[in-house]
C-alpha cells in the first residue's frame, strides 16, 4: 500500500472519515521518530497513538493505533495519519527554496540555533547524529541503549508504559534487533551477543514501568534470547577455553541483574543458551564452577522461592551426565536430595537401567518428602506405574490405575479396562463409578462412561441435578426420555430468564430455545414460548426477543 493511493485499499466510508479528521486539523504532533518511522496523536472520542511505518519513499509497511477497531483495513486515524504524512512529504518536496545555498550563508551561530530546533522537532535527526557522532563503523552498545530508552521514554505517561503504548515503547529494540540481522555470525557473533544482551536487559527495565498484556516486550526480550542462543550454537567452530571464559565473564553480569529482577527467567535461558558449547569441548569443570559461583552469588541468595537454585543445580547436573561420570553424579544427587528435580532425574535414570526396585523405593521416598505437593505426588506414582510395567506388577498397575482414574484421567481408565479379567471387571467398574460420582474433578470421565456405557438412567439422573448439562448430553436421552428431558430442559430455561432483567440476559436466555427445539421439536418449542409469554406478560424487552426466536 502507498501513501498515494490509500483509497484503492480502504473502504470508502472509513477513507471518508480519516480525511474528514486530516481536513479538520485532527491530527496533531506528527513527528518522524526514526528514519521512515512516523507518529502522532489524532484527537476523536480520545487521544490516540498512531505509528506509521515506511520503506522507501511512500511505502507502507505496519501501521498501528491504539483505538478499538478491528479489521485488515487501516482505521479512521491512520488514514488521517498517512494523509497527514502524504501532505508533510509534499510540502517538503515543493518547496523552491535553495536549501543548501541558504545554509551555506549562515553563521555558525545561526546553523547551530537551527539544529537546536531540528534536534527537538525531529528525534530521528537527534538518533542519526549520535549514532554518526559515536561510532562511525556501526552500532554500539551504548548508542543501542540510548535509542531503546529513548522509545521507551516516548511511549511512557508519568513514568508508565499503558498497554496500548507498548508497541511504541520496543520500537528502539526493534531498531537494534534489525541490525543485529544485518550482521554476520562470521564476522560478528560476539557483537551480535553483546547488543542482543543490550535489549533483553533493557526491555526486562522496561518490564518494571509497564503493562504487557499484550506480550509486546516479552516477545522482544524472547526474540532477543533465540538469537543469542542461535549465535552461541553455531559459533565459534573451534572452541578454545579462553573464549570460554571470555564469554563467562561477559555474561555473568546479565545473569545476576536478570536474578535480581525476578521478573521472567532470562537468567536460566542464558545459561543454557552458553552450556551448548559443553558439547563443543571438554570443558565441564569450568561450566559446574561458573555455575556454582552464580548459585552463591548475593542476588541467587535474595531469590524469593527455591525453585531458581534447583534449575541452577539441575544444570550443574546436565553438565555432570555429559562428562559421563557416574560416582560425581551419584554424590551430587545425594547431596542436593532435597530438590525434587534431582530425585527425578535420578529416577529415570534408574528406569532407563532396568532398575525397577530402586525406582520403586526412589518414588514412595519422594511421596513423603513432597507430601504437600499433590502435583509431585502424581509425578511419582506415575513413575512409580512405569516401573510396575516394567516389572510385569499387575496388581500394582491396577491399583495405581485406579487411582488416576478417580482422578479423571482417560488414559489410565484405559489401562484399568485392559488389566482388570473380563469377569471382575463390572464388580471394578460399579466401585469406580460409585466414588466417582462424588469427585467433581473426574467427571467429565464419569459421564463418558455413562455414555459409552449405555447407562442412561445414571445419566438422566446426573441431568436432573445439574439441570444446564442437559444442554450438551440431551442427544444421549431424548429417545428413551423425552418427557423427562423436556421437564429439565424447561426448567433449566426458566432459570436462565427468571433472574434475567436486561435485554443482552433474555436475548442468551432465547438462543437455548433453539437448542431446546433441535433436541424436542418445533411444537415443544412452540408451547414453551407460549407458556413464557403467558408468565412474563410485562417484560416487553424479553417478549420481543422471543418473538425473534419465534419468527425463525
Amino acid at each position: 500500500m502507498n501513501l498515494r493511493n490509500l483509497k484503492t485499499y480502504v473502504p470508502a466510508v472509513i477513507y471518508k472519515r480519516g480525511l474528514d479528521y486530516f481536513e479538520r486539523d485532527f491530527v496533531e504532533e506528527l513527528t518522524e521518530n526514526a528514519l521512515n518511522r512516523w507518529h502522532a496523536v489524532v484527537e476523536g472520542t480520545w487521544d490516540y497513538d498512531i505509528t506509521v511505518k515506511l520503506t522507501g519513499e511512500e511505502t507502507i509497511v505496519s501501521t498501528s493505533c491504539n483505538c478499538p477497531f478491528e479489521s485488515d483495513s487501516l482505521c479512521k486515524h491512520e488514514v488521517a495519519v498517512c494523509l497527514a504524512i502524504c501532505e508533510a512529504k509534499k510540502e517538503k518536496s515543493s518547496a523552491s527554496v535553495d536549501v543548501r545555498a541558504q545554509l551555506k550563508a549562515l553563521k555558525k551561530a545561526e546553523l547551530l540555533e537551527i539544529f537546536e530546533e531540528l534536534l527537538k522537532k525531529q528525534p530521528a535527526v537527534d538518533l542519526y547524529l549520535t549514532e554518526k557522532f559515536s561510532n562511525a563503523s556501526g552500532l554500539d552498545e551504548q548508542t543501542a541503549r540510548r535509542i531503546i530508552q529513548n522509545s521507551a521514554n516516548r511511549a511512557s505517561r508519568r513514568g508508565f508504559i499503558e498497554w496500548d503504548r507498548a508497541n511504541q515503547a520496543i520500537e528502539g529494540a526493534e531498531e537494534v534487533q534489525e541490525y543485529v540481522d544485518s550482521l554476520q555470525i562470521e564476522q560478528d557473533a560476539e557483537k551480535m551477543i553483546c547488543l542482543s544482551l543490550i535489549v533483553v536487559e533493557e526491555c526486562s527495565e522496561m518490564m518494571q514501568m509497564a503493562d504487557d498484556s499484550g506480550a509486546d516486550i516479552s516477545s522482544t526480550i524472547n526474540e532477543s534470547l533465540a538469537k543469542i542462543d542461535k549465535t552461541l550454537a553455531e559459533w565459534p567452530e573451534q572452541l578454545d577455553e579462553s573464549t570460554v571464559d571470555h564469554m563467562l565473564e561477559l555474561l555473568y553480569p546479565h545473569i545476576l541483574f536478570h536474578l535480581k529482577q525476578d521478573i521472567i527467567d532470562v537468567a536460566g535461558d542464558l545459561l543454557q543458551s552458553v552450556l551448548l558449547w559443553n558439547e563443543k569441548g571438554d570443558f565441564a569443570d569450568k561450566f559446574y564452577d561458573f555455575i556454582e559461583k552464580v548459585i552463591g552469588s548475593r542476588e541467587m541468595q535474595n531469590q524469593s522461592y527455591s525453585y531458581t537454585e534447583e534449575q541452577f543445580r539441575m544444570c550443574q547436573l546436565g553438565v555432570l551426565q555429559q562428562a559421563g561420570d557416574q560416582q560425581a553424579i551419584e554424590s551430587f544427587c545425594m547431596k542436593h536430595h532435597r530438590y525434587s528435580g534431582i530425585r527425578k532425574a535420578q529416577i529415570l535414570q534408574a528406569l532407563d537401567a532396568g532398575e525397577f526396585e530402586k525406582v520403586i523405593r526412589s518414588c514412595a521416598e519422594s511421596e513423603q518428602l513432597d507430601v504437600k505437593s499433590a502435583g509431585l505426588i502424581q509425578d511419582w506414582k506415575k513413575l512409580r506405574f512405569r516401573a510396575y510395567e516394567g516389572m510385569g506388577n499387575k496388581a500394582g498397575m491396577v491399583d495405581l490405575s485406579y487411582q488416576f482414574a478417580l482422578d479423571g484421567e482417560q488414559e489410565y481408565y484405559n489401562k484399568l479396562r485392559s488389566l482388570v479379567v473380563v469377569e471382575d471387571w463390572p464388580k471394578k467398574m460399579e466401585a469406580m463409578l460409585a466414588e466417582m460420582k462424588m469427585r467433581p474433578r473426574c467427571r467429565p470421565l464419569y459421564l463418558g462412561i455413562l455414555i459409552d456405557e449405555k447407562r442412561f438412567a445414571e445419566l438422566l439422573d446426573y441431568c436432573e441435578k445439574d439441570v444446564a448439562a442437559i444442554e450438551r448430553l440431551h442427544p444421549h436421552l431424548v429417545a428413551d426420555y423425552p418427557h423427562e428431558v423436556n421437564e429439565i430442559y424447561t426448567s433449566y430455561i426458566y432459570r436462565l430468564v427468571e433472574p434475567a432483567s436486561n435485554r443482552k440476559a433474555y436475548w442468551s436466555a432465547c438462543q437455548k430455545i433453539n437448542g431446546f427445539q433441535q433436541a424436542l421439536g418445533a411444537d415443544a418449542a412452540k408451547r414453551l414460548i407460549e407458556e413464557l409469554k403467558f408468565m412474563y406478560p410485562k417484560r416487553k424487552a424479553f417478549l420481543d426477543e422471543l418473538g425473534k426466536v419465534e419468527g425463525k
